[in-house]
């Protein structure tokens, strides 16, 4: 019986891990549905970047134009890894790269370090936080009026993450690039609405605009002005801060 018993969980075990996993690549989401055919019932819709395991490949063709590219693949059934959601959906929204996930800000942690540190730009902190610099400072610029202080750099960090600040002007403002590799959007914008309220004391709040690309103040006014900028394979957030 326990020789049995062994070799059904081995059979078991060995068709898990099996299994393929791959990532919802459609920025809108992918629909999920009860048959492999587009007139089938939705059942369902998995988000941007959700991670799903492969149950079979149907090999029912399909082709879909996007934006004007004709994009080929077949009908997956597939499992949702981290829910229960379960179904059919068309494989050429499905890739094998895990989609880069921005870890939380830590509001009340980043709050401290602007009140205790002399860096206070919020999302270096952060990035300092999270997520290990793989190289030294470059592309260095100084203050005119203070040639042993910084007022112009850029770093790299793990995940493929590339920092550039500038704040160089004499009459104030500081402006941060940040490149990440290809982003799921919700994700994205929860995280600047968190480091937006590290140091939020704006009269006039922030609001999403323009299709949720920039996030500023409802009015014109004095404040942080973010933007977001989709690339192929990248995501890029521009920030700018004064007036």
């Amino acid at each position: 019986m326990k020789i049995v018993f062994t070799i059904i969980f081995l059979i078991f075990a060995s068709t898990i891990l099996g299994q393929e996993t791959s990532f919802v690549s459609a920025e809108n989401g992918l629909i999920v549905r009860k048959n492999p055919d587009q007139t089938s019932e939705k059942i369902g819709k998995l988000c941007y970047g959700t991670e799903v395991t492969i149950i079979k490949e149907t090999e029912i063709g399909l082709k879909i134009v996007d934006a004007g590219k004709t994009i080929s693949g077949q009908w997956f059934e597939i499992q949702e890894l981290v829910g229960n959601l379960k179904g059919f959906v068309f494989s050429g929204y499905l890739t094998g790269d895990e989609i880069f996930t921005l870890k939380n800000p830590n509001v009340s942690i980043l709050k401290g370090q602007l009140d205790s540190e002399q860096i206070t730009e919020v999302i270096y902190n952060y990035l300092s936080n999270n997520y290990h610099p793989v190289g030294e400072k470059f592309q260095l610029e100084y203050y005119d009026w203070d040639k042993s202080k910084i007022c112009s750099f850029t770093q790299e960090f793990k995940t493929g993450i590339k920092y550039s600040l500038y704040e160089c002007k004499e009459g104030g403002g500081i402006t941060v690039e940040l490149e990440l590799p290809k982003t799921n959007r919700n994700n994205l914008m929860n995280w600047i609405e968190g480091i937006y309220e590290v140091d939020n004391s704006d009269i006039d709040p922030n609001v999403w605009k323009e299709n949720n690309t920039k996030f500023e103040p409802k009015e014109i006014n004095p404040g942080c002005y973010y933007k977001i900028e989709e690339k192929d394979n990248s995501t890029f957030v521009g920030l700018f801060c004064g007036c």
